[in-house]
């Protein structure tokens, strides 16, 4: 065992959430180490001329985290045996794990927003506005919990983040953006960056909807897309440079793809190079995290022990120990070494006890669900060309108590953020090239090949109309039944077991998209759009879970109940002053962030975004912990 040396703060992980988190602590002074188990990406030498390779990215995965290192298992219920992940595939494995300083922000489209004030009350709002049963009836073994903290409180910890990561946008269409907008996410201060140029179809749906009016009775209150794609040049806070985006279209695509200009905003070019410029932190690269080390007492971590590239085992004491690790990856490691209380599911009383692995959601929708689409006379071009993320228009009044969710059938809570007019080449096409060729049939004994297929392909690049459409859902739902766990059967590249996904998909998930979906057929038919058409309704349950989403939520869950989220996530993100001023003067000295602490019950497409102020949440509870630490207030 390597020994070495002890610092004041380890990170477990260097991607969005450590990356603020180190770089907070270091600028304030504390010695810093970050761990993460591949490279230091440089956007010029790694990408420039090596990310134009859409079967390696696309299906290959080369700059991702290598799955005969470690997998996970998935099943659907608690009855079935859990199969592993063994390759990426398309359709059905097309997310990876990132892998290195910038996680799998490396590579994403770069959608961004903020989750609005009813996400972070959800269960008790819903309770008064329709009912204390009505969870409960809609939701099989519900386990629906407030957030500790309401958006106002949260709100001015946004504001930072979107500082730092050069945010894009133009509010989020709060109608007066003040407190007063209960169902909207209003902001004190406008994104640092202006939007995207808005496409001919984002325009078209942007003045559509300006003089429609909203199932609330209200005017529609449009507003750009937002976006984590710088759109100018910028500086941040800590004094990074950031790089505007060239609009070179391998953005978007595949399991999206890394920007060579480190516009794509992550802790790599963004949080990182100050943390490194401080003098205060260092990176350990490479590194495979696989256990942390507890007190004889229980109640302190003392130690992470990771694996370096030649397997050997490092020992790095600390202080304070932040697990800014992505998704399952925190869990699996707070299971294997014994922090906190493992979650059990009992399935013949539908409710579990324990805490750690508990309320898994999805932040990704269902393959396939209800859908409305038709056809504009609007053309595009197709080739190469924008970003992931910019150029469209959203609309946040069918989100979240935004309308009346009263004498709906069948019934549901939450919505849909809606919008239009990304960039038709924001990624590259060309790896499903074949796709979509019909086999021979009947009518047609050649099917859609040779000339058949060649006609398809003829100015594909340079349509004169386009789809426009959506698959909409109501937010997922956390319950009792759905969780992580250690397998029993598989283990990872050294021997530990591998993290077991028991999930599917909640009824709540399908039930809003019959009301959604007629929504918007109406702003698709005052937009002009012909052959305008509802598919028949997909039930619940009618498509299964089969793979792993970037944006996995729960598991390390956060709350006002104390009995249903874990003590350090409890303390650190709460209103942590239970960790610094408890009646003991003992203070646990772990501290976690990211979307996986908990469920918001809210499906905008703000990716980590929501993650980002619990991440300045719990630098600011360190920065408590440390101070009183050091004046003995806590033993």
């Amino acid at each position: 065992m390597i020994q070495e040396s002890p610092v004041d703060v380890v990170c477990l992980g260097v991607g969005f959430m450590s990356g603020v988190v180190a770089t907070e602590l270091a600028l304030a002074g504390n010695s810093v180490v970050g761990i993460t188990k591949g490279p230091y990406w440089d956007y010029v030498n790694d990408y420039s001329t090596t990310k134009y390779d859409e079967w390696g990215v696309g299906l290959g995965r080369k700059y991702d985290s290598p799955l005969p290192l470690q997998s996970t298992t998935i099943r659907n219920d608690s009855s079935q045996f859990a199969l592993p992940v063994r390759r990426y595939t398309m359709p059905i494995q097309y997310h990876a794990l990132g892998h290195g300083v910038g996680g799998a922000a490396q590579h994403y489209g770069g959608g961004m927003g903020r989750f609005g004030p009813w996400a972070y009350e959800m269960a008790s709002r819903t309770s008064s506005a329709y009912g204390s049963g009505f969870l409960a009836g809609i939701n099989p073994q519900d386990d629906t919990h407030d957030w500790p903290l309401t958006y106002a409180e949260y709100e001015p910890y946004y504001v930072e983040w979107e500082k730092a990561h050069g945010i894009c946008g133009n509010y989020n269409g709060s109608p007066t953006n003040s407190p007063s907008d209960i169902n909207y996410p209003w902001m004190s201060r406008n994104y640092p960056l202006p939007p995207h140029p808005m496409t001919p179809l984002g325009q078209l749906f942007q003045s559509t909807v300006q003089g429609m009016t909203a199932p609330n009775g209200q005017k529609y209150n449009p507003f750009p897309t937002v976006s984590a794609l710088s759109s100018q040049p910028y500086t941040n806070q800590y004094g990074v440079t950031v790089n505007p985006c060239v609009y070179e279209g391998y953005c978007a695509g595949l399991c999206d793809y890394a920007c060579e200009t480190g516009a794509k905003a992550n802790a790599a070019y963004r949080t990182i190079p100050a943390a490194i410029n401080s003098g205060n932190f260092t990176l350990v690269t490479n590194a495979y995290i696989f256990r942390l080390e507890l007190s004889p007492s229980g109640n302190q971590v003392v130690a992470a022990h990771y694996y370096d590239a030649q397997g050997n085992d490092h020992r790095q004491p600390g202080k304070v120990f932040f697990n800014g690790m992505w998704g399952y990856n925190m869990i699996r490691l707070m299971l294997l070494s014994g922090l906190g209380t493992p979650y059990v599911y009992n399935s013949g009383t539908g409710t579990g006890s324990g805490t750690v692995g508990r309320g898994l959601t999805n932040g990704y929708t269902p393959y396939r669900g209800t859908n409305v689409s038709g056809t504009v006379n609007i053309g595009g071009n197709s080739y190469p060309a924008g970003n992931g993320s910019g150029g469209g228009v959203s609309v946040f009044d069918l989100m979240d108590d935004n309308f009346s969710h009263s004498n709906i059938s069948p019934p549901f809570i939450g919505g849909g953020l809606f919008g239009a007019g990304g960039y038709l080449g924001g990624g590259p096409g060309n790896i499903t090239f074949a796709g979509g060729v019909a086999a021979p049939n009947t009518a047609n004994p050649n099917g859609a090949m040779g000339s058949a297929f060649k006609a398809t392909q003829q100015n594909k690049y340079l349509p004169t109309k386009q789809s426009v459409g959506a698959t909409p859902f109501a937010p997922d739902l956390p319950t009792f039944m759905n969780y992580i766990d250690l397998d029993p059967h598989y283990t990872d590249a050294y021997g530990d077991p591998v993290s077991r996904l028991t999930y599917d998909w909640t009824p709540n998930t399908y039930n809003g998209a019959t009301y959604l979906v007629n929504q918007i057929k109406t702003i698709l038919t005052q937009m002009g759009a012909t052959n305008v058409t509802v598919s028949n309704a997909v039930a619940p349950y009618s498509a299964h879970n089969d793979w792993w989403g970037h944006h996995l939520r729960g598991g390390l869950r956060v709350g006002t109940d104390l009995n249903a989220g874990t003590a350090a996530a409890w303390a650190a993100l709460s209103g942590y002053n239970q960790l610094y001023y408890n009646s003991n003067t003992s203070g646990f000295n772990y501290f976690a962030a990211g979307e996986i602490t908990n469920t918001t019950g809210n499906n905008a497409t703000a990716g980590t975004h929501a993650a980002g102020p619990q991440s300045y949440r719990a630098a600011e509870g360190i920065k408590k912990y440390l101070a009183n630490l050091a004046t003995g207030s806590i033993t």
